[in-house]
């Protein structure tokens, strides 16, 4: 019974002396970390670097996407090189990117900055099948483009280590290249860290589809559930004379319209469907599948996109993989089947690496929204005392809470784990 209860008090010590402030992980995912229990960075300038890597034709409309293009925030004296890799689907300068990389830069790092697979700018023009899903694959593309990288910056940065970060399927995505590395040894990654990472990519991707699916019965009402946020911005506006909606704004904005977690779900569920819909139209025009857009007709440089995307719709992940990404795989392998793509696209595929590799450590919540139960478990069986999770924080929602990002910059530094 002492025993018993020794772990209860030590239990509820280590869960309240986590003040992280949003305790809903649906709220926790959509508002993130507010500004006061930020870690603190100035805001550092980027520079955008182009590479031409001319992976195959490029139709007329997607012009602005023919080179790829990724950040660097260069020190001007030697000093440690991390790759930092975006979430599903986002570019290498969005706003988590621009955070993470002022940070990093700000604790003595050179940061390159990189899209992830499922950026449509990597699908056109750094992906030689413009079909990203399979994770090996994906990530062998991605080390590829990072050596390209590191060649195109060496006369603006010193450096002797080298390290990759990543968030969300990044973070996924960095573990995967750790592997490849502890092969290949081009960087000989000083130590990896991965952020809020998937464990499979399907779990994931349909736990994300079914937030939006399972909650709401047609686009008419996400359309209102759109149009109660949009009325009380305005009326919030009107109340308090400015336009000037900050994270505190959004927090007392989304308590007063009551919102549910249902209806957070949707909001969740949704942003990632704009994702989805994004990577089955251009993953489709790329591949010349047919499925949503007509390979023979000849697309203009303005042409408009309306016609395409109502034909799409609100297709989801599981769409794009069966109508257009399993279509593209098969021409690779034609034995290949669903069930393979599944398991290829899962950590267990690099599983004794990480059971083995002592600088390696992830960084996870309790309640991860993107994970399963077993997801989670499966997480903190092979990574041991290299996992770190937090009692809550959703998914990414305290990526950038002071304790979290101490812990992150102390592991990269000094390798600890505690």
């Amino acid at each position: 019974m002492k025993r018993i209860l020794m772990i209860y008090i030590l239990i509820n010590l280590w869960v309240y002396g986590y003040d992280y402030p949003y305790k809903d992980p649906y709220l926790a995912t959509i508002l993130a970390t507010p500004v006061e229990f930020m870690a603190k960075f100035e805001d550092e300038n980027y520079e955008e670097m182009k590479i031409d890597l001319k992976t195959s034709e490029i139709p007329p409309n997607l012009w602005y996407l023919e080179k790829f293009k990724f950040g660097l925030m260069a020190q001007d004296k030697e000093a440690p090189l991390i790759f930092l890799l975006a979430g599903t689907g986002s570019k290498y300068d969005s706003h988590k990117m621009l955070t993470m990389s002022r940070i990093l830069y700000q604790n003595g790092f050179s940061v390159i900055m990189l899209p992830t697979s499922f950026d449509y700018n990597f699908i056109v023009s750094a992906s030689k099948n413009h079909a990203p899903g399979i994770l090996g694959k994906d990530s062998r593309e991605i080390y590829s483009v990072m050596k390209l990288a590191l060649e195109k910056v060496k006369d603006k940065i010193q450096y002797k280590e080298i390290y990759v970060t990543g968030y969300s399927l990044g973070g996924t995505t960095a573990l995967v290249l750790g592997e490849i590395d502890s092969r290949e040894k081009y960087f000989n990654f000083k130590r990896i860290m991965a952020i809020n990472p998937t464990v499979n990519l399907y779990d994931s991707a349909k736990l994300l589809d079914e937030m939006l699916d399972n909650n709401i019965k047609n686009e008419e009402e996400l359309d209102q559930l759109l149009q109660k946020i949009i009325l009380g911005i305005m009326q919030y506006s009107q109340k308090n004379g400015t336009m000037k909606i900050d994270e505190a704004a959004v927090y007392s904005l989304f308590k007063q319209l009551n919102m549910t977690d249902q209806e957070l779900k949707v909001l969740i569920g949704a942003a990632f469907r704009f994702i989805a819909i994004d990577v089955n139209y251009i993953s489709d025009l790329m591949t010349k599948s047919g499925v949503f857009t007509d390979p023979n007709k000849k697309i203009k440089k303005f042409q408009s996109m309306s016609g395409y995307y109502k034909a799409i719709n609100y297709s989801n992940f599981q769409d794009y993989i069966e109508k257009i990404g399993f279509k593209t795989y098969k021409k690779l392998d034609k034995n290949l089947t669903m069930e393979e793509i599944t398991e290829e696209s899962s950590l267990k595929t690099v599983e004794t690496y990480l059971k083995d590799s002592e600088n390696v450590m992830v960084v996870t919540n309790e309640d991860e929204v993107i994970l399963t139960k077993d997801n989670l478990k499966y997480l903190k069986k092979i990574m041991g005392s290299r996992i770190k999770v937090y009692p809550y924080g959703g998914h990414c929602g305290n990526m950038f809470y002071e304790e979290n990002i101490d812990y992150v910059i102390d592991f990269l530094l000094n390798g600890d784990f505690r």
